[in-house]
């Protein structure tokens, strides 16, 4: 989570007069599962790296957790989400995060704040659900399409490769990111994206087995 905070804390300094970077948690990928629990592990993670950086830090959730938690947010959801310096996917259940948050006023929310400089990290099925194709266990589906051409393959192993690349490509050959365990591809407005974690990110062009590029933690990808 530390090279997540740096991220919260860059932005957060862009933003007029303030320091104290603002994050907010999305649990839609946990919703048939225990999102309260993924909620308060983020939310210890956060504090705890914001402990080791010496700084103060504000964390909240936006639990949307069905299609009309998102298409009518309650109180102040939406001022969080575009306030936010930081929104954190968690991982989960692939098909829930396009399914509850596509066309919603909250997903043009976290547009919004992601086009004036915040933060969007994506975790597992929070990185699938951003690019412009995703598997999912019933069968492929489109994702938000904020990375339009590609598709992510989480829990990267080569051997996973073509065979979710027969299911998702179809008619279209897209290029792929696999991502490690335990490895995040955090992205931010007029910038590469950023590697953290404890592996490495690949990217493979369309059609091609062997990566065109490789970075490890701390290094960044070049996405259009």
């Amino acid at each position: 989570m530390d090279a997540l905070l740096d991220a919260a804390l860059d932005a957060a300094l862009d933003a007029a007069g303030r320091a104290t970077p603002r994050i907010v948690i999305v649990p839609t990928a946990v919703a048939r599962q225990r999102p309260e629990l993924a909620v308060a592990h983020g939310r210890r993670a956060f504090e705890a790296a914001a402990g080791r950086r010496g700084t103060a830090v504000e964390v909240s959730a936006v639990p949307l957790l069905r299609r009309e938690d998102a298409e009518q947010p309650a109180g102040q959801q939406l001022d969080r989400l575009e306030g936010a310096h930081l929104i954190h996917l968690p991982g989960g259940d692939p098909d829930l995060i396009p399914t509850v948050l596509r066309g919603t006023p909250a997903w043009a929310a976290i547009r919004r704040a992601f086009s004036t400089g915040a933060c969007l990290a994506g975790a597992s099925a929070g990185a699938m659900a951003m690019t412009e194709r995703l598997w999912t266990p019933t069968g492929t589906m489109d994702g938000l399409g904020l990375v339009p051409g590609y598709a992510v393959l989480p829990h990267f192993t080569p051997e996973r490769l073509p065979v979710w690349r027969r299911g998702v490509d179809g008619t279209r050959p897209l290029a792929w990111i696999g991502i490690d365990e335990q490895t995040l591809l955090i992205g931010q407005p007029g910038s590469a994206w950023r590697v953290a974690g404890r592996g490495r990110v690949r990217v493979f062009t369309p059609g091609v087995e062997a990566p065109a590029l490789e970075a490890h933690a701390g290094e960044t990808v070049q996405l259009p």
